[in-house]
């Protein structure tokens, strides 16, 4: 009867381990992710939808979001260990004062290889598991 017990209990922590949760899961759909820090340096948010920002769509393996002018948009892929790789970004193409920034932050999520969630934030790292962006 023990044995049993025993094989009952590792068949259930084995399926459990199956079905664990990955990012983002569908608590996450639509939320907005807002970058407040991009390789170290703060950035200036303003609360409204013209703030550099991304949202997982979890169901596709899509993410949208913003640049600080032009919209962004493409594909993600989770992977293991908290892998995290953006596929091909596209964006409109307006021209904007803050051009230079834009094209810094899509450079830097084209870096991105892994996340982790620390605090409430979204920290994504690159190959070396420096934080490049934190979005909160």
């Amino acid at each position: 009867m023990q044995t049993r017990n025993v094989i009952l209990a590792l068949v259930m922590m084995m399926a459990f381990s199956a079905c664990k949760s990955t990012f983002p899961d569908t608590k996450w759909t639509n939320k907005q992710w807002t970058v407040v820090e991009m390789l170290g340096v703060p950035v200036q948010t303003s609360n409204t939808p013209q703030d550099a920002h991304l949202i997982f769509n979890s169901g596709e393996k899509m993410v949208n979001g913003n640049g600080s002018c032009n919209r962004i948009f493409g594909p993600y892929e989770i992977g293991k260990r908290n892998s995290l790789k953006f596929g091909n970004l596209a964006s409109t193409m307006m021209a904007c004062q803050n051009q230079a920034f834009e094209n810094k932050y899509l450079e830097t999520l084209r870096s991105v290889e892994s996340y982790q969630i620390s605090g409430g934030e979204l920290w994504l790292k690159d190959s070396k598991k420096r934080v490049i962006l934190k979005l909160r």
